[in-house]
């Protein structure tokens, strides 16, 4: 059974997940649309809004995959992974068509795993900064707590 703090810190991780992906796909798009479109018409629908918020709410829920078994090896870690990209890519294809995000074609689909898989990798490279700057601010206090420098 899950203790109350590692609930709490379950949620915490599950919210910060959330807005890291709403943030950077905000970002990546407003980028992209810049880059890429004509005009300078960078207008959001609601409709949009509520697409990304539930790609981040997705993400983040998704994300508590990793908390339901925290000792796992390299194998499981892996398997994880890849079913935690399917899920959110799925859920992302479906909002995406759902929304008209992106065209039934080659170049359209693309463009938008391109943004996918960034906006994924910079938010795993954050998860995985911000883990091992905690693990080393424990190991720290550890160290000083033993006497050890």
């Amino acid at each position: 059974m899950i203790s109350s703090d590692d609930k709490k810190e379950m949620i915490s991780v599950m919210i910060n997940i959330c807005t890291r992906v709403v943030t950077l796909i905000f970002v990546v798009v407003t980028i992209f649309r810049k880059c890429f479109e004509a005009g300078d018409a960078m207008l959001w629908s609601l409709k949009d809004i509520w697409g990304v918020i539930i790609i981040g709410m997705v993400s983040g829920l998704g994300f508590g995959i990793f908390y339901i078994k925290k000792n796992m090896s390299n194998k499981q870690l892996i398997i994880f992974k890849i079913l935690y990209f399917i899920i959110i890519n799925s859920v992302l294809c479906f909002i995406g068509l759902k929304f008209n995000w992106f065209k039934k074609d080659f170049s359209s689909i693309a463009l938008m795993e391109v943004m996918f898989i960034l906006v994924f990798f910079v938010v795993t490279v954050l998860v995985y900064l911000l883990d091992f700057n905690e693990a080393k601010k424990i190991n720290e206090k550890l160290k000083a707590r033993r006497g050890i420098k």
